[in-house]
């Protein structure tokens, strides 16, 4: 029953498509609502899948490192950890299913060869007659693979190349809006000066609102690029810290960084700057949105599927047939067993590299944002008071506003 409405769901979810998209602009309504309505009701009875290992330890991959943690990354002994661990890998364990297919292949060859050509050795090293005598074993020459890996290396390296570009731009994305979120709340704190706001409470009032607006900014971001989960967590901070009316509005906004950065400006336009200094924190204001937009590229713009595809296909392929050339090298070894342990190992590595770039690809899980967000909150907090630490007297002329004039 199940699987008779997977097969329908497929295909209704095509008509609907089709349908939508009518050419000359002719649409059914009537039947483009009623296959909606059932495509909909069919996805929501399918089976809700368990998340892969992979995918539930991404959020122990968010690394922050101090000083201790470089002087520990940098021990000469950190092979020796690194070669006792290898079945603890995060690598491993996402790849346990590929390697558990090639030597699955190579057990097969090895007992198929043993059993219908070569024949079985037995413990005491007796050879006994095959079962079935075929002409040839299941074997392939080394040539092919000498020959196409090259191929399958250029691919492998371009595409981990690729992905591990997209993780540093990600990062250096966070890192220009963390500097310019604290720039703006800086700015704040040291602009707003008594000449042009004598009421102190206001003053401190209006930056506390403007530090508060950057660092939600940021928050509005991290949700927009993370998954679901965060959701509940998001609400929750943007009604504790934000105005209840524009928190609301905030969360339906339907592009939320948006909204978020339309907050701060309307923010940084409460406080009382010269013509010059609004100039200047709008210039922050404009960064923070170009790479709010190149944040979204990386979250929104995969590397080709295409060339995705190709290249697990080509590495798939070439590691399952693998064993099919270690078959006869190995011919010392007891019924030539030990293929299963090497084609296994050299799956271990090499589709490790692919999952890596994987994991790489989308960066902003990987990333640690939610140190780098409570870092920036933890700063723009302190900016009203480090701004009250400084009475009125403390501003004199000289001071004051010595480079924009008054």
């Amino acid at each position: 029953m199940k699987l008779s409405r997977c097969i329908l769901s497929a295909i209704l979810l095509p008509t609907a498509t089709v349908t939508a998209f009518a050419p000359n602009g002719v649409v059914n309504t009537q039947v483009a609502k009623s296959v909606t309505e059932s495509s909909t009701a069919l996805q929501a009875d399918a089976p809700i899948q368990k998340p892969t290992y992979g995918e539930e330890s991404r959020k122990y991959r968010r690394t922050v490192f101090g000083h201790d943690d470089w002087v520990k990354h940098r021990r000469p002994d950190r092979f020796v950890k690194n070669l006792s661990t290898i079945f603890d890998s995060g690598v491993t364990q996402g790849t346990r299913f590929e390697v558990s297919c090639v030597a699955g292949v190579a057990t097969f060859i090895a007992f198929w060869n043993s059993f219908f050509y070569e024949g079985f050795r037995d413990l005491d090293g007796v050879l006994h007659d095959p079962i079935i005598q075929l002409a040839s074993p299941l074997s392939l020459p080394a040539m092919p693979f000498t020959v196409s890996v090259s191929a399958l290396a250029l691919l492998i390296t371009f595409r981990t190349n690729n992905a591990y570009q997209r993780w540093f731009e990600a990062r250096r994305c966070w890192g220009i809006i963390n500097t310019e979120c604290r720039n703006v709340a800086r700015m704040a704190g040291a602009w707003c000066v008594p000449s042009k706001e004598p009421n102190r409470a206001k003053r401190v009032y209006d930056i506390r609102r403007v530090s508060t607006a950057s660092w939600i900014f940021m928050r509005c971001l991290q949700r927009h690029v993370g998954g679901p989960d965060d959701e509940a967590d998001f609400q929750k901070t943007v009604r504790e810290w934000v105005p209840p009316e524009e928190a609301e509005a905030m969360i339906a906004a339907p592009h939320r960084p948006m909204r978020g950065l339309y907050y701060l400006s309307r923010c940084i336009e409460r406080l009382p700057l010269t013509e010059r200094q609004r100039i200047e924190v709008d210039k922050s204001c404009v960064i923070i949105g170009d790479i709010c937009g190149a944040a979204e590229r990386i979250y929104g713009t995969p590397i080709p599927l295409m060339y995705t595809r190709h290249t697990s296909r080509f590495l798939s392929t070439w590691l399952l047939l693998l064993p099919l050339a270690l078959w006869e090298p190995f011919g010392k070894s007891w019924n030539h067993w030990e293929v299963v342990p090497a084609s296994a190992l050299i799956s271990l590595f090499l589709f490790g590299i692919d999952e890596l770039s994987i994991q790489l690809e989308e960066p902003f899980s990987v990333l640690p944002i939610s140190n780098i967000v409570n870092g920036v909150k933890n700063l723009c907090e302190s900016m009203p008071e480090w701004h009250q630490e400084y009475s009125d007297i403390s501003y004199p002329p000289s001071v004051e506003d010595p480079m924009w004039g008054r």
